[in-house]
C-alpha cells in the first residue's frame, strides 16, 4: 500500500534552484501536466513556488502554492491530461478568471469548474495558494447530469451545502498522505458533496439524464467553436450537420447555456485576438492581419465589436491604453 501511494504522489520545489531554472521548470510543468498551459511571472527576481500531487482514485489533487501570475489555458487538447473538469478551489489569494467571455473572481473559500479542453485564463496579482482537482469527464457524469452549466461561476464552499466540500478539500489537502480510508472512497464523498454543493441533488433522475445529453452536446458545440474559431466560414448551419442536430436546436441548446452561436464565436475570437495583440511574438502583424488569423474578415467590424467588448480600439489595447 505504501509503494501504491508512493507512485501516486509526488511533490516539486524551487527552492535550491536557480531563479531562471525554477521558473523554466514551473512553466514546463505547467504545460505539461495540468493541461496545455502558458505561465507569465509577474517578478521574476522573488520568485518561489512548489507543488504536490497525490493520486485519489480516477481524480488528481494539486496543491498549489504560486507567486503572483497569470495563466492562460489555449483550450487544445494537446497536454498530457486527459478532457476532464478542473475543480480550482482558492485557499489563500484572489484569482481573477477569464472564461466564455465573462470576468469574475474567484475568492478564497470558494471554487470554480473549469473545462479543461476550452479556453481560460486566471490572473494572480499575490502569492497564493490553490487546489485544482482534476475529474474525468466519465467519472463526474455518475455525480453531474449536466457540468458545463456550471463552469464560469464561482461556487462557496464555506456555507450551505458548499460547506462539507470546502471541509473534505481542506482535510484532503492537510492529511491525505495519512488517510486511513482507501482512497478511491475519499473520492466517491468528494464527487457526492459535490453534487450538493452545486444543487444538482434536486433534479430528478429522468431530469438529469435530460440534462446530460443536453449539457453533453452543448459542449461538443462549445469545443468546435473553440478548436475552428479561425475558420471564416465557421456557421451554425455547420456545426449542426457535422453533430447531426437542426440549426433550431442548436440554438435551443445554446440558449439553454445563456448563450448563442454568434455571441461565443465573437467572445472566443475577440478573447483570442486580445491576447496575440500584447503577445510580443506577434508585434510584427499588424491588427488587420490579426483580425483575419481570428477569424474576422472584415477588421472594421473587428474594430467595432473589440471597442465594445472591450471599451478601447486594438490599437490602444496593444499599446497598453487599457481603462
Amino acid at each position: 500500500m505504501e509503494q501504491l501511494r508512493a507512485a501516486q504522489d509526488s511533490s516539486w520545489s524551487s527552492t535550491g534552484l536557480s531563479r531562471g531554472d525554477a521558473i523554466a521548470q514551473w512553466q514546463s510543468w505547467a504545460a505539461s501536466t495540468i493541461a496545455p498551459i502558458d505561465v507569465c511571472v509577474f517578478d521574476a527576481d522573488s520568485f518561489a513556488a512548489r507543488w504536490s500531487s497525490h493520486g485519489i482514485g480516477q481524480l488528481r489533487l494539486l496543491r498549489l502554492n504560486a507567486p503572483a501570475q497569470r495563466v492562460v489555458h489555449c483550450g487544445s487538447g494537446s497536454g498530457k491530461a486527459a478532457p476532464s473538469i478542473q475543480l480550482v478551489y482558492a485557499r489563500r489569494g484572489s484569482l481573477k478568471t477569464r472564461v466564455a467571455g465573462k470576468r469574475f473572481t474567484v475568492n478564497p473559500g470558494e471554487f470554480v469548474l473549469l473545462d479543461n479542453t476550452r479556453f481560460y485564463q486566471m490572473e494572480m496579482d499575490t502569492a497564493h495558494e490553490a487546489v485544482d482537482l482534476m475529474m474525468p469527464l466519465g467519472w463526474l457524469d455518475r455525480y453531474l447530469p449536466d457540468p458545463g452549466a456550471l463552469l464560469g461561476r464561482a461556487v462557496t464552499a464555506r456555507e450551505g451545502w458548499g460547506a462539507p466540500l470546502g471541509s473534505l478539500l481542506e482535510t484532503i489537502v492537510e492529511g491525505i498522505e495519512d488517510t486511513p480510508l482507501p482512497r478511491p472512497m475519499i473520492a466517491e464523498q468528494v464527487g457526492t458533496l459535490l453534487t450538493l454543493a452545486t444543487g444538482f441533488h434536486e433534479a430528478a433522475d429522468e431530469c438529469r439524464l435530460a440534462n446530460r445529453h443536453r449539457g453533453q452536446l452543448a459542449r461538443q458545440i462549445l469545443r468546435r467553436i473553440e478548436s475552428d474559431f479561425a475558420d471564416t466560414t465557421l456557421t451554425p448551419e455547420a456545426v449542426a450537420a457535422d453533430l447531426g442536430l437542426s440549426k433550431r436546436y442548436l440554438q435551443t441548446l445554446l440558449a439553454g447555456s445563456g448563450t448563442s452561436f454568434v455571441q461565443e464565436l465573437n467572445t472566443t475570437r475577440l478573447d483570442r485576438a486580445s491576447d496575440t495583440l500584447t503577445d510580443p511574438r506577434a508585434s510584427g502583424l499588424s491588427v488587420s492581419e490579426i483580425a483575419y488569423r481570428c477569424g474576422f474578415l472584415d477588421p472594421g467590424y473587428f474594430t467595432r465589436l473589440f471597442r465594445k467588448r472591450f471599451g478601447v480600439s486594438p490599437s490602444q489595447w496593444r499599446a497598453g491604453q487599457v481603462r
